[in-house]
Order: structure tokens, then sequence, then C-alpha cells
């Protein structure tokens, strides 16, 4: 595991228990899903700098934050890297270079997004859904 990775469990093991959820990808690299209020904003943002994947999740025309939208990440031959529920608007996901397939699900919508990444680099990618009580009215 890269340095960086330890420090970021070492860093996660020492917090107290809060709302941001942490955890370990099916293949071993650290994610953080929150966002919640500023506070937790403030601190995903300091940390956005030491993950290759920033998702942020949004609702379509206002720009007004969503949580709870399931995000699945696969790699290039369909290997499942991560299955998880965002606890906030932001997942932030250290993965190795490579081309993903990012799928979010909020309720019966689906949306996908591809993004690929050398070494070093750092990708966001956003996923704009319509407000439910505009698609219940469609």
């Amino acid at each position: 595991m890269k340095r960086t990775a330890w420090m970021l469990v070492l860093a996660w093991a020492l917090q107290p228990a809060g709302a941001m959820e942490r955890g370990i990808t099916e293949v071993g690299p650290p994610f953080v899903s929150g966002g919640v209020g500023l506070e937790e904003a403030t601190a995903l943002n300091d940390e956005k700098s030491h993950y290759a994947l920033a998702i942020l999740t949004a609702t379509k025309g206002s720009g007004a934050f969503l949580a709870h939208v399931r995000i699945r990440i696969t790699d290039e031959k369909s290997n499942q890297v991560l299955d998880t529920v965002m606890d906030g608007p932001w997942l932030l996901v250290d993965l190795a270079a490579g081309r993903y397939q990012v799928e979010a699900f909020q309720d019966t919508r689906t949306q996908t997004n591809v993004v690929t990444f050398g070494a070093g680099d750092h990708r966001q990618t956003v996923f704009y859904f319509t407000a439910r009580d505009e698609a219940e009215s469609n």
C-alpha cells in the first residue's frame, strides 16, 4: 500500500466518530464519503489531493447537494472496485492508474461516467440528478 494510503488509514483510525464514512475498497485502497455541513465539506476538500477520484452528486438545475446515491465502480476488466451508498454529496476514492466505469444510482435513475487517469493524476466527476418531485411530475 502506498505511504499516502497508510497515512490516510492511520488518520482514519485516530479520528473521532463522525458522520463521514471511511472504508477500504474491494481491492484495498481507501475511500471516504460525506460532506454534509461546512465542517465535513472543509475536511473532505482538504483531503481531496490524497485521492485519485472525487465524485460529487447534485440536483440538476439548483446544484443542491445529494446524499444517499449508490456508486458502483468497475475497472476496465469489469471487476468491481467499489459498491457503496454515499454518506453525503462527496465520495473520494484512491484508485490505481487505469480506466474505470463509475455508475451512480438514485431511485430508478442511473448515470454512467468513464474516468481514465495515470499515476499521480486526480480526476473529478459529477452526477446531476433531477429532483425527485420534478421526476415524479414528468
